[in-house]
């Protein structure tokens, strides 16, 4: 059961900073994750490059490839270490934690089964 709901948690978040990134290209969505980093302009649009790529979860999803999506969700946290120092990445991982606080995932539990019963 932890499985799913972290499963869930890290679907609807990654796809949270996807839909916020996208609706405008001058940070303002995913601005809240990444704001208090302090980043140069050009970390910042790789930062920024990296998290729209996650828009690449739901065509694994959609797909069929459960499988998939926690080594895409391990190749991207690499890409965002490689950008951003020790100390910027955790500021990152408790602001998207932050974020998070209150939001109710379990519509997403049936989407992350789905990821467990394709694991066999």
């Amino acid at each position: 059961m932890k499985k799913l709901i972290l499963i869930g948690l890290v679907i609807s978040l990654i796809s949270g900073v996807v839909y916020a990134s996208s609706q405008a290209h001058n940070y303002s969505g995913a601005n809240r994750f990444v704001e208090n980093l302090n980043l140069d302009d050009v970390r910042a649009v790789q930062v920024d490059k990296i998290l729209s790529s996650y828009m690449q979860i739901k065509d694994l999803a959609m797909s069929g490839q459960y499988e998939q999506i926690p080594v895409f969700l391990e190749n991207k946290e690499a890409e965002l270490a490689a950008v951003l120092s020790a100390e910027e990445m955790q500021q990152f991982k408790e602001n998207i934690g932050q974020w998070a606080k209150g939001k109710d995932f379990s519509k997403y539990q049936k989407f992350a089964g789905k990821y467990f019963e394709h694991k066999d």
